[in-house]
Order: C-alpha cells, then sequence, then structure tokens
C-alpha cells in the first residue's frame, strides 16, 4: 500500500499487490479493483511507459485468469 502511495504512476505496482498479496488472501474484490484501475489508467508517465505497458497487459492477463484462481 505505501508503494502505491509513493508512486502511484507505476502501474507495476497494483498489479504485483493483487498478484503477491491479493491472491494470496483469496480475496477477489481487492485482485479485480486493483488490475481494473490497472487498465482504466493511463500508461503515459515519464520514464514508466514500458512498465505501465507491462503492468496492463499482465493486470489483463491476471483478470482473464481469475476464475481459475479464485
Amino acid at each position: 500500500e505505501r508503494a502505491m502511495q509513493l508512486a502511484p504512476d507505476n502501474l507495476m505496482v497494483p498489479v504485483l499487490y493483487a498478484k503477491h498479496y491479493a491472491r494470496m488472501l483469496f480475496d477477489r474484490d481487492l485482485h479485480d479493483n486493483l488490475l481494473r484501475n490497472v487498465l482504466k489508467a493511463p500508461v503515459l508517465a515519464s520514464d514508466l511507459t514500458l512498465i505501465n505497458t507491462l503492468a496492463q497487459q499482465q493486470a489483463q492477463q491476471l483478470l482473464d485468469s481469475a476464475s481459475n484462481y479464485f
């Protein structure tokens, strides 16, 4: 949570939070909300465009596989 406060433009942070925290707690609401917010966010950010693009791809993959996980 602190990392998301410190780097709000870095979309990989909530993706990793969803993958490594929300999934481990089996908190589907948190998982899906984090990933949907990543998909809605703009990817263009100073020095973060590439990582944000990858984060959106991973967010979509995690959402697509959520039914199999939860």
